[in-house]
């Protein structure tokens, strides 16, 4: 990877049958400065990119990841949104920008891209998992089943909602509560149950 680096200031754009092998090469680069030196140092270097060769969707959205897990979601949302704009199909950029998006309490934005993650990944059970969440934050039962029943469909495990206080709420829930509990009897077990009903699961 790195010799792509050092000859940035000779690249010139490239041409379509090399750009895929190149841009991809880029991308690693940057997540791999991202882990070792910080988002910043990725960012420093995508940008340094871009004015040598070319924009590209996995490098920003490497950014993007970069941003998000050093805890900045305005720069991780910035580099997401020039990920999207730059390819509107990228199902990992779609499905972090959406968990930002509900974790602020962006509902409706939170569920345009979590409906495309769902179209564009429809055998992975994570976009479906979210809509979930979602019918369930709203309180609409029957959503909140169809898209849980689809994410148990795509081997999602109702072990994972343990230590989600959203889930554990949604048990106390009075329309979700009693569908939620009825999925979690016939997918999961006893156990479950009692795990989200315990008081610390509730903090």
């Amino acid at each position: 990877m790195w010799f792509l680096l050092s000859s940035l200031a000779l690249a010139e754009r490239p041409i379509p049958a090399y750009r895929d092998e190149l841009m991809a090469g880029a991308a690693a680069a940057v997540a791999e400065v991202g882990q070792q030196k910080g988002a910043e140092a990725a960012e420093d270097l995508a940008k340094r990119w871009y004015r040598s060769v070319d924009e590209d969707a996995r490098i920003a959205y490497e950014v993007g990841l970069a941003w998000r897990l050093s805890g900045n979601e305005e720069r991780a949302l910035t580099a997401l949104n020039q990920a999207l704009r730059l390819d509107p199909e990228m199902v990992a950029a779609r499905y972090d920008r959406g968990e930002i998006l509900l974790a602020r309490g962006h509902l409706d934005e939170a569920e345009a891209d979590f409906r495309e993650v769902a179209r564009l990944a429809p055998t992975q059970w994570a976009g479906h998992f979210r809509l979930a969440q979602l019918a369930g934050l709203r309180g609409e039962p029957e959503a909140f089943e169809a898209h849980l029943l689809e994410a148990l469909r795509q081997g999602f495990q109702l072990r994972l909602i343990a230590q989600d206080p959203h889930w554990s709420r949604f048990l106390g829930d009075s329309k979700i509560g009693p569908v939620l509990r009825s999925l979690i009897l016939v997918y999961q077990d006893e156990g479950l149950l009692q795990e989200l009903e315990r008081p610390s699961g509730h903090e």
